[in-house]
């Protein structure tokens, strides 16, 4: 009888290591997004918001950062759009803590006065980047972020998904009306607090695993 009594009262008991694999596997896990290797690095340029800016100036935030155009058709303003609806799914004390970044490949045509008109169709903390094609050259390369002018002749601008009205001070547009057409990457690079390049999002992304890999990097 005592037997069956001491078998009654014992308590299972999970060793230190299955208890470390279970509190792993029911936490927000990082697996999905590893440290990349090879890729990213510090750079500084001309912001919307006015001024210089480094991506070192954002630490401790994460960052979504997407290469393209004003002047893009498709995939620029879809995706905008795509990390717009994510970030609206975050709590503010989270958004706080994220920044999206828009670097323009166009810097014939994209100024920074332009690019936070265009970016604030989207939301009002995102930032535009542009600076010189040498600048733009080199953060490019640092992230191997392709992309190429489809063409040296100019096309009209009429056919944007976005009719931006940029005036200057005699009121007459600012903006030329006519850019060139580039070809180049659709990933959206995500950053952690530490700008480490973590992993890539695409238009096609789901918001929900979006929105769960973002909070995992918080």
């Amino acid at each position: 009888m005592a037997y069956l009594t001491n078998r009654l009262n014992i308590k299972p008991r999970l060793s230190p290591l299955l208890f470390l694999l279970a509190a792993l596997l029911s936490a927000p896990s990082l697996a999905n997004m590893p440290i990349l290797k090879g890729i990213g690095g510090d750079f500084s340029l001309q912001s919307s918001k006015g001024g210089e800016v480094r991506l070192s100036d954002f630490k401790d935030k994460v960052v979504m950062m997407f290469f393209g155009y004003t002047n893009c058709a498709d995939i620029c303003p879809t995706t905008m759009a795509h990390i717009s609806q994510l970030v609206n799914k975050l709590s503010p004390e989270q958004r706080a803590r994220v920044q999206v970044l828009f670097i323009s490949i166009d810097s014939d045509y994209d100024t920074p006065t332009h690019l936070n008109k265009y970016l604030s169709y989207f939301d009002p903390s995102f930032i535009g980047l542009v600076d010189s094609r040498e600048k733009i050259d080199e953060v490019a390369a640092l992230y191997n972020a392709d992309y190429v002018k489809l063409a040296e002749e100019k096309v009209t601008t009429e056919y944007k998904k976005l009719s931006l009205e940029d005036k200057g001070a005699d009121g007459k547009k600012a903006q030329a009306q006519q850019g060139y057409l580039y070809s180049h990457t659709a990933k959206i690079f995500v950053l952690d607090g530490q700008s480490r390049v973590r992993g890539f999002f695409y238009t096609g992304t789901p918001l929900a695993e979006m929105q769960q890999q973002i909070e995992s990097l918080l």
